[in-house]
């Protein structure tokens, strides 16, 4: 508990580490420094490119938040004792990793807890006892995962891989020959920007509804959307940057503590589906998972 910690002390330093000024590293980045200037005073934060941090600037950190891929692969290259948390990259990118030999490294990473999208699930769409998976490449560490949470809730769990992308349709008509709700996940081998809305259209056709990782997949024609905005996934850095300057432990690898629901009502209706609306099912949601121990 973070009221059992120790105080901040003065001088403390934080080093965040970018991999490029996009907008999401931005928004996570004004987040993050946003909570820690709420908090205690004397704390020193310096952000840097990932091209332009040393293992000896790391190395005298506090703590090293780093934001994006490049900026993680650079960081945990560094043989150091400074604690890292790494945040806006897969669970996947997050596995591949060098492995450091002291282990004082975690993550946020962007994949939602299967946990908590078979829970949307259930309150969502009731009366579907059914979903569906496909893996790709970068599936190893969500697919898996999933289909064990679908089963313990008792859920039936249709199931393809895919190696080429012109496998896909064979895929999308093997699981969807029953209806189901098909999980996109982030795995970019599978869902694309090249093959979202043939992936979104044979699900139609088919009567099973999608549930996306990404706003964009409920406005481009998802039932409904799970995901975590940069600025959530900053703030939710900046309390474990707190913690354990506090004296607290690195927590383990975890999916964001704070997320968003969008449905798309038109999509509900050509399906035939009574969809509560976005924000009752994220209070629900939150409320599982308060309750939760």
């Amino acid at each position: 508990m973070l009221g059992s910690l120790a105080p901040v002390q003065a001088g403390q330093r934080i080093l965040v580490v970018t991999s490029a000024e996009t907008p999401a590293q931005t928004e996570a980045v004004d987040a993050l420094q946003a909570r820690l200037r709420e908090g205690e005073r004397g704390r020193a934060v310096e952000i840097r490119p990932w091209d332009q941090t040393s293992a000896d600037q790391t190395g005298v950190a506090d703590i090293v938040v780093t934001v994006g891929t490049p900026a993680a692969r650079t960081v945990a290259s560094h043989a150091n004792p400074a604690p890292v948390l790494h945040i806006l990259l897969s669970a996947h990118n997050y596995a591949s990793l060098p492995a450091r030999a002291n282990g004082r490294q975690s993550a946020i990473v962007l994949d939602q807890p299967p946990s908590r999208l078979i829970a949307l699930v259930q309150l969502a769409l009731p009366t579907l006892q059914r979903i569906a998976l496909i893996g790709g490449s970068q599936s190893e560490e969500i697919v898996p995962p999933l289909a064990r949470a679908a089963s313990d809730a008792r859920l039936g769990v249709a199931q393809a891989s895919i190696t080429r992308e012109n496998e896909l349709f064979g895929a999308l008509q093997s699981v969807l020959s029953e209806p189901a709700v098909l999980i996109a996940t982030p795995d970019p081998t599978v869902f694309n920007r090249f093959t979202v809305q043939n992936i979104l259209l044979t699900a139609f056709r088919h009567r099973s509804p999608v549930l996306g990782f990404s706003a964009a997949y409920a406005k481009a024609g998802a039932l409904l959307s799970l995901y975590s905005t940069p600025a959530q996934i900053g703030a939710d850095a900046a309390r474990v940057v707190e913690s354990v300057l506090r004296g607290g432990n690195l927590p383990a690898v975890s999916g964001p503590r704070s997320f968003e629901v969008q449905t798309n009502p038109t999509v509900a209706r050509s399906l035939g589906i009574e969809l509560p609306p976005a924000e009752t099912l994220a209070a629900r949601l939150r409320s599982l998972e308060e309750a939760t121990p």
